[in-house]
């Protein structure tokens, strides 16, 4: 067996941690992952990572976690090839969008497909493919609403307000702790 370190930044969200990736390499040449811990090095995240990266290690080695495609036959789970799944999902997008229009597909982006370089730079050439108008994503659940404001209060969407947090005698914060996140948009 042998050990070794990897050093990757987290992709779940915009802080992009640092991370320290333990594997261990098996008798069978399969690969496990032992740890996945903050990399201190990391000038920006410098060791600090949230439960999320933590817990990419017990989603990699889950036994139950599905390493192939299935189709459901009757009331069972039945493993198929990938040439068989992509065919079955473009038969029935196809036939859904042929039955009640295009618009009745939709597709939604979350925040790890904006800080995956193959997600970023070709999904647009499959959502163009299945011409539908219903495209969600991350944003348009979360970072919209802060656009319309910083519109309506400031004249332009992109002008965001960033905590002044040189000259703040006192903070509260809600829901977030910028110390895990690197203060999540004041990056």
């Amino acid at each position: 067996m042998t050990k070794t370190l990897h050093h990757r930044a987290c992709h779940l969200c915009e802080a992009i941690c640092g991370l320290t990736i333990e594997t261990e390499t098996q008798a069978d040449g399969s690969t496990q992952i032992r740890s996945i811990k903050g990399d201190a090095q990391d000038s920006f995240s410098r060791g600090h990572i949230c439960p999320k990266a933590v817990a990419l290690q017990d989603i990699q080695n889950d036994p139950d976690r599905l390493r192939h495609p299935m189709r459901r036959v009757g009331s069972e789970w039945q493993a198929i090839e990938w040439d068989e799944a992509f065919a079955l999902v473009a038969e029935r997008l196809s036939d859904i969008q042929a039955r009640h229009g295009a618009n009745a597909v939709a597709s939604y982006q979350g925040n790890p497909s904006v800080h995956n370089y193959g997600l970023l730079t070709h999904s647009n050439y499959f959502l163009g493919l299945l011409k539908t108008r219903s495209r969600f994503s991350a944003t348009s659940v979360d970072q919209l609403p802060h656009h319309l404001v910083s519109l309506q209060m400031y004249g332009h969407g992109f002008l965001l307000p960033i905590c002044d947090i040189d000259h703040t005698d006192f903070m509260l914060i809600l829901g977030g702790n910028p110390l895990a996140s690197n203060g999540s948009i004041m990056t």
